[in-house]
């Protein structure tokens, strides 16, 4: 007989599950703050993140489209990322009330906002399919 193997039983899987989850008002706030900020965006930018993570297409066939080098694809798709995560971040940040400083000294330095990020930041991609999908 066979051993079974689940990725259940891994360390890694067995850590995040031992870390806090998101209450339903934090996703709530971070759902609603990351469709702001994509409504902020540009609408070059809004198309770009669009094309990639709605309809998947890749920096080569993105660079095709935009009739641009694919490298330049690859730099403006994580400027526009890196905007994205850091405007949702505050948007975040202000719809729970924890700035608690100026927004130039972000982030601020709490025990408690510093995990509730960390867990946003390490779910922003699935996150943000997830809102353009919806």
């Amino acid at each position: 007989m066979m051993a079974s193997w689940s990725p259940a039983s891994t360390p890694e899987v067995a850590e995040r599950r031992s870390q806090p989850r998101l209450g339903t008002s934090v996703e709530t706030a971070f759902r609603d703050a990351l469709i702001e900020s994509l409504d902020d965006l540009p609408l070059c930018d809004r198309n770009l993140i669009c094309f990639h993570y709605f309809h998947g297409l890749g920096a080569d066939r993105l660079a095709e489209m935009f009739s641009t080098h694919r490298a330049a694809v690859v730099r403006q798709l994580a400027r526009t990322r890196d905007r994205l995560l850091r405007d949702t971040l505050r948007g975040l940040a202000a719809r729970l009330r924890l700035e608690g400083r100026e927004l130039g000294d972000w982030p601020p330095d709490r025990p408690a906002l510093d995990r509730v990020l960390d867990v946003a930041r390490s779910r922003f991609d699935v996150a943000l399919a997830t809102v353009l999908r919806a």
